[in-house]
């Protein structure tokens, strides 16, 4: 019984030390850019500039705006986020970050 007792001792001891250790993190600091207003129907593409990373991204439906956006997402290689709306002109916008 000695031993089980000790050894749940170096476990919860061991266990305490590894949470009361403080992981070392990068700072970030997030930009949004945003894309040119498509033409009507068409694709707006905001690109995140180098050296940063998408974290995510979204859309304005500009005035002319009529009916839902058709697609809205990262684009296929990751770098920036695109929007087209069903009818009229959209902006897409896209948050990235870079570590300092």
């Amino acid at each position: 019984m000695r031993a089980l007792s000790t050894g749940l001792l170096l476990a919860v001891a061991v266990l305490t030390s590894a949470a009361s250790a403080v992981p070392a993190f990068a700072a970030e600091t997030a930009k949004v850019v945003t894309g040119p207003p498509s033409s009507p129907g068409g694709v707006s593409t905001a690109t995140c500039p180098a050296g940063t990373h998408l974290t995510g991204g979204g859309y304005r439906l500009q005035p002319d705006a009529a009916g839902p956006v058709r697609a809205t997402g990262p684009t296929a290689d990751a770098t920036g986020w695109s929007a087209q709306a069903e009818h009229g002109s959209v902006v897409a916008f896209a948050v990235c970050e870079t570590e300092d």
